[in-house]
């Protein structure tokens, strides 16, 4: 089971999103979380490491000591995610970023994004390819609209694309899978957790995005701390204490206590992973079935492998033994014409992809006729 630590340094944002709380003016001045209070919120949990953390909005670059908590919280973290608004891009520094393994631009609108496409696009040409866009979604909204329009930003510039409610501020959860299927596009059911959200993995106009929702399992291992260096479980209940008077065995207790917010409990997450046995016994793994889908998506082995979070050279290498194994290509790149630098799956890489896709559809077909929720297909 996945564990999340977020932490929200500052108490407002210089972001006027029509739904958050936070939006207020930052001249006159901001509540911070001291780095001090976090280093000793994290000293008394010993040598406890987090899947992930998540430095949060409102706007955690406008804390006058970023570098401190991010550097703080990177070294009790596997990956830490940096998620700021849109106006964050115009505070970013590459010694910023140090500390984290992902950039998320928050975004209620392609419009915001559009504005801030010049930072955008030279943070691009620096090197710096580890950037998501989290699209925030509202109750009554149409879904499908809001992110078309992402969808097409993001395939511009080969960035991963969130789809959510307003990060851990929205009053009540969307249920944005039910949304995406009502419209016939093609969800997978829930893989895992990302930012302290259950993700999913949907398709739209060929492009492959996430899906994030609030867990429904009443066991889940989070832990939240605010500026005020309160601390919860996460931030849609009410803190339990100060970081300062809680003891170690509190805090593990909060780490590993059920969420009473939390509905529909799941006892169990079945984990899928589908492999293809091809010709004499070659087994094509599950990671590069995925790749393959993204590629023939995105056109770039260097896209989809940033989409998926692979390294290119690893991956490209573990594509060649496979076809020098079977003894024909997956993929092709062209270099010269009007498709230079596109990377295409052959005709056969393209059969293997759909029979990928006819086994995985079968799958979750039987599972969901059993009655089986949760299930996870490996990506």
């Amino acid at each position: 089971m996945t564990s999340t630590l977020i932490v929200r340094p500052v108490a407002g944002c210089d972001l006027s999103h029509p739904l958050c709380p936070f939006s207020t003016s930052v001249s006159k001045g901001l509540d911070t979380l001291h780095p001090k209070v976090l280093q000793s919120l994290l000293n008394k949990l010993g040598d406890y490491v987090f899947d992930e953390a998540v430095i949060a909005c409102p706007n955690p670059l406008l804390h006058p000591k970023f570098e401190a908590i991010a550097s703080a919280v990177h070294t009790r973290a596997r990956r830490v995610s940096l998620l700021t608004p849109v106006t964050g891009l115009s505070k970013l520094t590459r010694t910023a970023l140090r500390w984290v393994d992902e950039l998320v631009i928050v975004s209620a609108s392609a419009e915001e994004l559009r504005r801030e496409e010049g930072r955008l696009r030279a943070l691009l040409s620096q090197g710096i390819d580890n950037v998501s866009v989290y699209a925030t979604v509202t109750r009554g909204e149409a879904t499908i609209l809001v992110t078309s329009e992402h969808v097409s930003f993001c395939r511009k510039y080969g960035v991963t694309l969130r789809v959510g409610e307003l990060p851990y501020v929205g009053r009540v959860p969307l249920r944005l899978r039910e949304a995406l299927l009502e419209e016939g596009y093609e969800v997978s059911m829930p893989y895992g957790v990302k930012y302290g959200y259950v993700a999913s993995t949907a398709f739209m106009n060929g492009y492959r995005l996430t899906v994030l929702e609030r867990p429904s399992q009443r066991s889940c291992r989070s832990l939240y701390i605010d500026y005020y260096g309160r601390v919860g479980k996460c931030p849609f209940l009410r803190p339990e204490g100060d970081a300062a008077t809680l003891s170690r065995d509190a805090l593990r207790r909060i780490i590993y206590s059920k969420c009473p917010a939390r509905r529909n409990p799941l006892n169990y997450v079945p984990e899928i992973k589908i492999s293809l046995r091809v010709g004499d016994g070659v087994v094509i793994p599950p990671e590069v079935l995925a790749l393959l889908e993204v590629v023939e998506s995105t056109n770039s082995l260097r896209a989809a492998c940033r989409l998926l979070g692979y390294s290119p050279s690893t991956y490209l290498e573990k594509l060649r033994t496979i076809e020098a194994k079977l003894g024909f290509k997956l993929i092709i790149t062209k270099r010269g014409g009007s498709s230079k630098g596109l990377t295409l799956l052959t005709e056969e890489g393209l059969r293997i992809l759909e029979a990928y896709r006819r086994v995985r559809e079968a799958i979750m077909n039987s599972l969901i006729k059993e009655g089986v929720e949760g299930f996870a297909f490996e990506h």
